[in-house]
């Protein structure tokens, strides 16, 4: 690999950590945080809502409150 090609993967890797855990690093100035924050958001709603997981308890926490609620009642 060339250096051009090691520093480019650098700056790659580099903008990945920043992103996704700037927020974390204390030693960063608070704009900076909220820069990293704010990235994460942007990226995340990239993502298209068809693809987003679905949450899969729901029926069954649904069931679970109707069963609470129904001897909560007794």
């Amino acid at each position: 690999m060339t250096p051009k090609k090691i520093l480019g993967w650098g700056a790659v890797a580099l903008v990945v950590v920043f992103i996704s855990s700037g927020d974390t690093f204390k030693f960063l100035p608070k704009p900076a945080r909220e820069a990293s924050k704010t990235s994460r958001e942007f990226v995340v709603s990239l993502w298209p809502k068809w693809l987003r997981p679905k949450d899969t308890n729901e029926k069954r926490e649904k069931e679970l409150e109707k069963i609470e609620k129904g001897q909560g009642a007794k």
